[in-house]
């Protein structure tokens, strides 16, 4: 049996924006999730919010939950205050426009809607 390296935190990120910008939000909280374990401590709470970004769009693109996709988005928005303007690559500045823009437009629609969504969800930004 090969023993499989497991990728850098800076690694992981960068696979799972690769993912996540594919619509495959389950795929990248997963692998996001998996790399949030074994982080350090001041590694976790960016990759908890990339977790919760993940995990919410998965919610609203594959279950139709809008409350719950909101309030894990909102949650993810505030974790990512403290990385401005930009961490492990991605642009945080962007993120938080771009994702704020959408939690605001998700409440006020107030319920799914595959071609819109699929039309409004942010990517992430590599800065």
């Amino acid at each position: 049996m090969i023993a499989m390296e497991m990728p850098t935190q800076s690694e992981a990120v960068h696979r799972g924006v690769a993912l996540f910008n594919r619509g495959r939000y389950f795929d990248a909280h997963e692998l996001w999730e998996t790399t949030w374990r074994d982080a350090p401590p001041e590694g976790r709470a960016f990759l908890e919010a990339l977790v919760q970004l993940a995990a919410g769009l998965h919610l609203r693109t594959r279950r139709g939950g809008t409350r719950g996709a909101a309030h894990l988005l909102a949650q993810a928005l505030v974790l990512l205050e403290d990385f401005r303007p930009a961490h492990e690559g991605i642009d945080v500045e962007a993120v938080l426009t771009d994702f704020g823009a959408y939690v605001a437009w998700m409440r006020e629609v107030d319920r799914p809607h595959r071609l819109l969504d699929g039309m409004r969800i942010p990517r992430l930004k590599l800065a």
